[in-house]
């Protein structure tokens, strides 16, 4: 990696002007109710087992000064967020702050725990370490997923045992029906899953060193070493499907608004009178959020960020003494509380309005996304600055909820593949202008212009090594300049994948057999369907009966007209009939796998075995490392 160059180092200082750097009430906020750390920086087990490791941010202190190669506002923040240990909130209120925080309410009659962080023996320490400094040893009485990501419900076995739930004794509280929050929980990480793990190598900067040439922080959360992969899931047994719905729990009230398709396809706010406590999980934040996630996701909608913010201040604005969200510090007093939720609703809703507005005038999403910036009684909150998302791509991101994917103009509509359209520009303009012209836009500082134009012959020509070192050095800097920690792990990424290859190191998984045994049966077979391919699967005609036995399912499956089609049900017309778990069916998407689980008795075919092979022969495994940067696969088959 290469250092800041002074035009960024320039660049940098300019935009530091911007900034309120006298407000430095986030500072103490941070610091506040703080109980304990973790020894020598490491969350342990009681087995001794590291979960989760706070040193590679050592570096970041709060009287270091900013490094050239890291935007002033990015640096703040990540000198708040690197923040983690055991908290106490308000009384009755606790969380051990981590990437995603676990947050423990100590009502009197047991202990409800909102949200488990991301795996099982994270989860198992935030706990042992709750119980440990504070000598609570009452029962987990309930768990409250406030929304579908993985890193609100992944570690709900190192908090609760299984048997207790299936018992009734501890409920599972989420928004939406169970169905619902099934097929969102893992609907989002499996439909779209390989893609969407490689672009969170980039996202999240999980390829990068951690210094400040590298990822420094993810912004919304800390982005320190969460060790190991050990997701679990239990799905929820008492659902919330409207708002004002009531639950006692531990012997304290919790009242819920029903807030969908916001952060979250399911997602819900949560107050607690008896310690004035509120959370609108991840729709207020010391940061702006997502109204389209870089990593992919469904688009958001901005107006209901800010309608259910408005709804929460209209019911408990008036009586909240803290806000506690699942991956920032609280915030504390009445004010405080009200100012913060009115600044983040009004930022979504500016963001919505001005987007719109633009559209309406004829612009397209790049020309809203140059124009569009918040006034500074918005934009000079530090807790509306760009630390998850970011002001460009939401608005933009508006445009793709609201209008789609065409930015209105006929030459995208049926344009030519990357590709394709770089060979043309690189025949037209010829290579040696292309670089000359890098060159000098790279000196000039016009890093912009120097990945657009480079970006035509690193994609026509992908062994020209000048042309990757130029546009590497571009996105290096553009990387530099980024107070979006998304945008700076992407350039960054970028930068080292043109310079040393594809990187396979940092990848991050779903696909574990906790989570594999709890996927609803009709999103299993749709995932096995985007296996297929098309133009092999045309001319074929396979059924098969399949006999699921942990979960007591029949379903039948077949493929014809190059489409894989599945309901519940066996039928009579079959030659093949497959039974196993989920996690042995899961092997069919793999061969040998497959072979293996046939051969040990995981999965025991009756009838004719040639359907099975004809199947498999239909399924293309996907390529957990394919080129970003550089050109890749693009015709399908």
């Amino acid at each position: 990696m290469k250092p800041a160059t002074e035009i960024t180092a320039a660049a940098n200082r300019a935009a530091a002007e911007y900034f309120p750097w006298q407000d430095r009430a986030d500072y103490v906020d941070v610091d506040r109710g703080f109980i304990a750390g973790f020894a020598d920086g490491l969350l342990r087990d009681s087995e001794g087992r590291i979960q989760y490791d706070q040193r590679p941010l050592d570096y970041i202190t709060d009287d270091a000064p900013v490094p050239e190669s890291v935007h002033p506002s990015l640096w703040r923040q990540s000198q708040l967020i690197k923040r983690s240990g055991l908290y106490k909130v308000v009384d009755g209120l606790y969380q051990v702050r981590l990437g995603a925080h676990l947050t423990f309410v100590d009502a009197p009659d047991g202990l409800v725990i909102i949200d488990t962080g991301t795996g099982v023996g994270l989860a198992k320490a935030a706990l042992e370490l709750f119980r440990a400094e504070l000598g609570n040893d009452k029962p987990v009485v309930a768990v409250i997923y406030t929304h579908t990501h993985a890193d609100h419900f992944g570690g709900v076995k190192g908090v609760v045992d299984e048997a207790d739930v299936a018992a009734g004794r501890v409920p599972i509280i989420a928004p939406g029906t169970i169905e619902s929050f099934d097929k969102h929980a893992f609907g989002e990480n499996l439909i779209a899953g390989n893609a969407m793990l490689r672009r969170m190598g980039y996202t999240f900067g999980g390829l990068l060193p951690q210094c400040d040439c590298g990822r420094v922080t993810m912004g919304l959360a800390a982005g320190s070493e969460e060790i190991g992969t050990d997701m679990s899931y239990l799905s929820p047994t008492d659902p919330i499907t409207r708002t004002g719905e009531v639950r006692t729990l531990g012997g304290w009230t919790f009242e819920f608004l029903y807030a969908p398709d916001t952060e979250a396809p399911e997602e819900m706010h949560i107050w607690i009178p008896e310690i004035k406590a509120l959370t609108c999980a991840e729709n207020a934040n010391h940061s702006m959020h997502n109204i389209q996630t870089i990593r992919g996701a469904r688009t958001r909608d901005a107006r209901n960020f800010a309608r259910y913010l408005d709804e929460t201040l209209v019911r408990w604005g008036d009586q909240a003494e803290v806000h506690f969200g699942p991956h920032s510090w609280p915030v504390w007093g009445n004010q405080n509380v009200v100012s913060f939720l009115e600044g983040q609703r009004d930022m979504y809703k500016f963001i919505h309005d001005q987007a719109l507005r633009l559209a309406n005038q004829g612009l397209d999403p790049l020309e809203a996304a140059e124009i569009v910036e918040l006034p500074d009684a918005l934009g000079k909150k530090w807790f509306n600055r760009y630390y998850h998302g970011g002001l460009h791509h939401n608005v933009r991101g508006v445009f793709h909820k609201e209008l789609g994917f065409w930015d209105g103009d006929p030459a995208t509509i049926y344009p030519l593949l990357p590709q394709d359209n770089a060979e043309r520009h690189v025949d037209l303009i010829g290579a040696d202008r292309i670089l000359a012209e890098g060159r000098k836009a790279l000196g000039a500082g016009d890093y912009r212009w120097a990945v657009q134009i480079l970006h035509h012959l690193v994609f026509a020509d992908p062994d020209n090594a000048e042309a990757r070192e130029l546009q590497a050095d571009a996105y290096e800097q553009l990387g530099y300049q980024a107070e979006v920690p998304q945008y700076r792990a992407i350039f960054l990424t970028a930068a080292l994948e043109l310079r040393e290859g594809i990187q396979e190191r940092g990848a991050v998984t779903a696909d574990v057999p906790d989570v594999v045994s709890a996927i609803p049966i009709d999103l299993f077979f749709d995932y096995l369907a985007i296996h297929v391919v098309g133009a092999k699967a045309a001319d074929v005609d396979i059924r098969i009966n399949f006999t699921f036995t942990d979960c007591d399912a029949e379903w039948t499956m077949w493929v014809r007209n190059g489409v894989l089609n599945a309901r519940p049900g066996h039928v009579a017309d079959v030659r093949t009939t497959l039974t196993g778990t989920r996690i042995a069916m899961a092997a069919l998407q793999h061969p040998a796998a497959a072979r293996a689980a046939i051969e040990n008795g995981d999965l025991r075919i009756e009838g004719d075995p040639t359907q099975l092979l004809a199947l498999a022969a239909l399924l293309e495994p996907f390529d957990p490392d394919f080129a970003i940067v550089t050109p890749g696969r693009q015709t399908g088959d």
